[in-house]
């Protein structure tokens, strides 16, 4: 997976009905495949019925509704046909927040009974937060306006795939340093540790999946009040940090935890 080797990339993008991989489901995917001149090669579309209701705040931000999903196939049946649009390994993936969309994969694929995926998938997230740190946020909206691309049809897969095609031709994708990449694997595999002395349980919450609210003092948002999905806790130079998924801007991020001022379970 190897930019100066790679010929074709694959942009993706999925809605879902949650944000939790372990609970939530796909209703939407869109890929694109294109080469390193922004030439779309081919696409890939489809609904996705989640075998569940569609939560109205959910249905709010997509537009997708239980009658829109009623006749499209599941899951399982659509995820072969996807595998093999996006052909081998060596094909490099991409995503906005590539973390959420692996996750989602790799748990839709265990549910179908099918093996993991050798693919990762790059984070155009992370890419951008180190070319053009002085933006307000990292949305994906946010930086196509910042780099003056076009972006219609915000938050259904196919035109969200189209503007992580844009985003990262903009920012020069194609000649970046594999190693200066993030990337997620397609798998499935809860993240765990060994919890720091203390915080047993924040480490709970990991175990079962819940949301928490904390006060976190490090951060550019100030003390204000947030909600997170704690993933993991790992270790760098003698500090301890929090792995989750911050609601209050759909993206993962990493906590001091002797910044955390005070956190409390809320489902």
């Amino acid at each position: 997976m190897s930019p100066s080797s790679a010929c074709e990339y694959v942009a993706l993008d999925l809605e879902t009905t949650g944000l939790r991989a372990e609970s939530d489901r796909i209703v939407e995917i869109g890929a694109i495949r294109f080469d390193e001149n922004g030439r779309i090669i081919d696409r890939f579309q489809s609904l996705v019925n989640p075998e569940r209701p569609m939560p109205a705040s959910v249905q709010a931000i997509h537009g997708l509704s239980d009658d829109h999903l009623a006749y499209a196939p599941i899951a399982a049946a659509i995820l072969p046909a996807f595998l093999t649009f996006l052909g081998g390994s060596s094909t490099m993936l991409l995503a906005h927040n590539a973390w959420f969309d692996a996750g989602f994969l790799g748990h839709e694929l265990k549910r179908a009974g099918m093996t993991d995926s050798d693919h990762a998938v790059v984070d155009t997230l992370a890419l951008s937060r180190r070319r053009l740190p002085l933006l307000p946020n990292h949305r994906l909206d946010t930086i196509a306006h910042a780099l003056g691309l076009e972006v219609s049809g915000h938050h259904r897969a196919i035109a969200d795939s189209i503007g992580v095609m844009g985003v990262w031709l903009a920012l020069g994708g194609p000649r970046e340093n594999p190693e200066d990449l993030v990337a997620y694997p397609l798998r499935s595999a809860r993240l765990s540790s060994n919890p720091p002395v203390g915080w047993d349980a924040m480490s709970e919450a990991i175990t079962l999946g819940r949301t928490l609210r904390m006060e976190y003092s490090g951060g550019t948002r100030g003390l204000l009040p947030r909600e997170i999905t704690p993933r993991k806790f790992v270790q760098r130079g003698g500090v301890s940090y929090l792995v989750a998924l911050c609601h209050l801007d759909e993206s993962e991020k990493q906590f001091r935890l002797d910044r955390v001022r005070w956190y409390e379970v809320v489902s």
